[in-house]
């Protein structure tokens, strides 16, 4: 499965940057899950994003799960979550666990996620020429795309993928031949530009 999908996988490029309104990979998620009855954001923090759904008029049920008490969230651990839901968020989390550690949590997804569900999750992309332990000492494992990519498909999941770059778009004459020059240079060194990767699973099934 995963020799066969990393020569078939084509992910394009989105950007993720911090604002007041949906940047285009909060659109992209928003416009998988607009329509959800429930929502679980794993890892939530600030629960940046719950906020702006909200302000775009999700009329759903928004939960959070996050270990840190610094804020007010629904849960602080998965085995205290109950009930089922239509789509589960999981982003920036798993690198911060051992491949162990992200099966056992995977399991659990599913067993909350109903039939039809979506379940999104995004992890720093190892392909990056700059490494992931770079960016934070907690990173502990590396998750190649077509390797959750594969997970996705064996657990049930129709998928689709995104590599995800970190800023906002190149506006500019000088910041648009700085990042064709980026392009080039990633190219013949077969490394990517892309900081980052969003998987979208739909489940098919349930357990």
């Amino acid at each position: 499965m995963r020799e066969f999908l990393q020569n078939r996988l084509r992910a394009p490029c989105v950007y993720w940057y911090w604002g007041e309104d949906l940047n285009e990979l909060e659109q992209l998620v928003w416009g998988r899950v607009k329509g959800a009855g429930r929502i679980l954001d794993y890892g939530a923090g600030e629960a940046r994003l719950k906020k702006k759904f909200l302000e775009k008029g999700f009329s759903g049920e928004y939960d959070t799960l996050d270990i840190s008490s610094e804020y007010n969230h629904t849960y602080q651990s998965v085995e205290e979550v109950i009930g089922k839901y239509d789509a589960i968020f999981c982003f920036e989390v798993i690198e911060h666990m051992s491949l162990n550690e992200y099966v056992d949590l995977m399991d659990k997804f599913q067993r909350h996620l109903n039939p039809g569900g979506m379940l999104i999750v995004s992890t720093p992309n190892p392909l990056c020429i700059v490494p992931m332990w770079s960016l934070d000492a907690g990173h502990i494992q590396q998750f190649p795309l077509s390797d959750i990519a594969a997970d996705f498909a064996i657990r049930g999941f129709d998928i689709s993928v995104y590599r995800f770059k970190l800023g906002k778009p190149p506006t500019g004459l000088a910041s648009w031949v700085r990042f064709f020059i980026q392009r080039i240079l990633c190219y013949f060194l077969s490394v990517d530009y892309a900081q980052g990767l969003l998987v979208i699973g739909k489940f098919r099934s349930s357990l």
